[in-house]
């Protein structure tokens, strides 16, 4: 029976529990789509778990973008000091980087997020990182390094008593005796993780274990058993919807049945196993897809097919840059040139097997060869070493003798020279310190000065506003009042009247009202007396009240927190940005919904204001000639405050203030 070899692929086993596999090909699209949806309504520790959701989902199909979100997730996690979320995006830029195959990338980020881990106690994510690490060292055919990696995380995976991950630790340790040829170790291991599996009723472990089993028995030339371990492989895996492991089935069925040299049945089983691998975008599993089937083509003497194969396969080697499967691919490569007689191309591609077998080789081989020659050179030198030793003791004595004496006097010059360069670096350092703190104290002035200008320019127009407001309504409002009464005295006189003339005093006394009506807004705009007198919530509701009810809104508001009123300056500043902002909704936006919420907490005032009208472009604001949107911007910046737009033609608007109120004075509700 034909010899092969088999493969052993360890990215779901390696990777729990950060891999799950993805249940089904048509709901991936769905998947993704709706957890962008999700990641635009969520903040805090909710928001980078959903951005490392879409970090997860593509770091095998588009690995630069699963790393510009794990990025966002760490820029999150700094932002709220979120240690535990720093350890998991460290975590996952590692695995990224191991897909992209920028080792020394994913070393670096798994280092950080183990560090994080030791310093937080966190055994579970230490032991996960651990596993990754010996991962890369596997993939490296660093064996030493990834059974230590494995090993520990062994350990800890026993303190958490968790047998689930207890029995992948079993499994990655299984996968490396099993390269190293060492089948009785590897079948020991793979079933102690088989119990563990069965123990917990567990597919997503006992299916890839026992494809493990039937790997060895396929090496040791026993497929009936391997097809029997397969046939237990596929219902696990089917239990567990895995598609990965799947696929492995169907290719090692198809290995087997090339060993028999049935190449048709072959061929169908790795047709089924490229179909699923190239749905689930798994480079590494293609590369020996293509492999064996090429070795089926040769068989059957389709060299050119074989051939056209055997590059495909070699091409997926090079993307995925694993070793081994170089090494292979360059061989059957070699083996199909030479059956065609291209005796120079086969030389070329074995002549390339043998370079990359010899890199693998190097790293164990180049410092033991370092050792060895080091200790023969230190035997050669060892000798003369000791002689000439001899001869300068003598010398040495004499030397020390006048070294001591020179090296007083330097200790003492020494010290001198220390202590004036200590003095004169202080003596800067202090200089340094207060011309810091000089112009720290400046700038703490300056600003201070601006923020008090500032607020006395808006509390002055506050004032003018209520003044204007005041006496339009204390002065202009009698002389209306006196005209309705002139008028309408003509209307007592009504017998009196012409048909004509009634008509107009009836008409002139419904302008006075509506005089008096617009009169009674405009003096209510300028100095809103409900706004000081019940406080910026009250004052909210009525206006979107009235407006919702002037421009037929549906019109939904919330107001959370406002137990206690905010400093009378700050209640009508807000107020006013708020007017401006729905006083631009309903000049500009066609909008027939519009919800305003309020929160406040101890540290800030959040409001939120939503319309479902036509939007426009953000990055037209500063071309527009509008004061409106920047005078929003200039009060709530006067508050130290911060404006956030997102705005998408046809889909409306939403505008975010926040105000910090920290250090503000706040006023029992009147």
């Amino acid at each position: 029976m034909q010899k092969i070899s088999c493969e052993i692929l360890i990215w779901i086993v390696v990777m729990v529990p950060q891999f799950q596999g993805i249940a089904c090909f048509s709901q991936q699209e769905d998947y993704a789509d709706s957890l962008k949806i999700e990641l635009k309504h969520a903040e805090g520790k909710h928001f980078i778990e959903v951005s490392n959701d879409l970090c997860r989902y593509y770091m095998n199909s588009d690995p630069d973008l699963a790393l510009s979100y794990a990025y966002i997730s760490l820029n999150e996690a700094f932002k709220n000091n979120l240690i535990n979320e720093k350890i998991l995006t460290y975590n996952l830029f590692g695995i990224v980087y191991n897909s992209k195959n920028q080792f020394d990338s994913a070393f670096v980020n798994f280092n950080k997020s183990i560090s994080l881990a030791y310093l937080q106690r966190d055994t579970l994510h230490i032991a996960s990182i651990l596993n990754n690490i010996g991962f890369i060292n596997y993939r490296l055919s660093n064996y030493s390094e990834a059974l230590n990696n494995f090993n520990q995380s062994l350990v800890y995976y026993e303190r958490l008593r968790d047998s689930t991950s207890i029995g992948s630790a079993y499994n990655n340790i299984g996968l490396i005796y099993f390269d190293l040829n060492e089948y009785d170790q590897a079948l020991k291991y793979y079933h102690k993780a088989l119990n563990l599996g069965r123990k917990v009723k567990n597919p997503k472990l006992t299916g890839p274990t026992m494809l493990n089993i039937a790997y060895i028995f396929t090496r040791t030339g026993d497929p009936t058993k391997a097809l029997s371990c397969l046939d237990s492989a596929m219902v696990d895996s089917r239990a567990a919807n895995d598609k990965f492991n799947e696929a492995r089935i169907y290719k090692e069925i198809g290995i087997i049945y090339l060993i028999n040299k049935d190449y048709q049945n072959a061929l169908k089983y790795l047709a089924l196993a490229e179909e699923y691998n190239i749905r689930l975008k798994n480079p590494i599993e293609l590369a020996s897809v293509y492999e064996r089937q090429s070795e089926c083509y040769m068989e059957m003497n389709s060299l050119n097919k074989a051939l056209s194969l055997a590059k495909k396969g070699l091409q997926y080697a090079q993307i995925v840059v694993n070793k081994k499967y170089l090494i292979r691919a360059f061989k059957n490569i070699s083996q199909i040139y030479e059956k065609k007689g291209n005796y120079k191309q086969a030389l070329h591609y074995y002549r390339k097997s043998i370079e990359i077998n010899e890199e693998i080789l190097d790293n164990q081989k180049i410092s033991q060869i370092y050792n060895l020659q080091l200790q023969r050179e230190t035997r050669i030198n060892a000798d003369k070493i000791a002689e000439l030793n001899m001869q300068k003791q003598m010398q040495h004595i004499e030397i020390e003798k006048q070294r001591l004496l020179i090296s007083r006097k330097n200790q003492f010059i020494s010290i001198v020279i220390i202590i004036s360069a200590f003095s004169v670096v202080l003596l800067y350092i202090l200089y340094k310190y207060y011309l810091n703190k000089q112009t720290l104290k400046m700038e703490q002035d300056v600003h201070s000065l601006k923020e008090q200008r500032s607020r006395e320019v808006l509390e002055a127009e506050n004032r003018e506003r209520k003044r204007i407001g005041e006496e339009l309504h204390e002065s202009l409002s009698q002389i209306l009042l006196l005209a309705k009464l002139t008028v309408s005295s003509l209307k007592i006189k009504g017998p009196t009247l012409s048909e004509k003339q009634e008509e107009v005093v009836n008409n002139s006394i419904h302008l006075l009202n509506t005089a008096f009506e617009e009169l009674r807004n405009i003096s209510h705009n300028l100095a809103p007396f409900l706004l000081k007198e019940k406080g910026l919530v009250v004052s909210v509701s009525d206006l979107l009240k009235k407006i919702g009810k002037a421009n037929n809104w549906v019109v939904n508001f919330e107001a959370i927190g406002f137990e206690k009123r905010l400093d009378g300056f700050i209640e009508t500043t807000l107020f006013r940005v708020i007017q401006e902002i729905f006083s631009n909704i309903i000049r500009h936006a066609a909008a027939t919904d519009v919800n305003c919420q309020l929160i406040k907490t101890e540290k800030d005032v959040t409001i939120m204001i939503e319309d479902n009208g036509k939007g426009f472009e953000i990055n037209q604001i500063g071309k527009s000639d509008g004061i409106g949107i920047h005078n929003i911007y200039s009060r709530i910046e006067n508050l130290n405050g911060t404006v956030l737009l997102d705005s998408v033609l046809g889909r409306g608007t939403i505008i975010t203030l926040i105000v910090p109120i920290t250090n503000i004075t706040t006023n029992e509700r009147g």
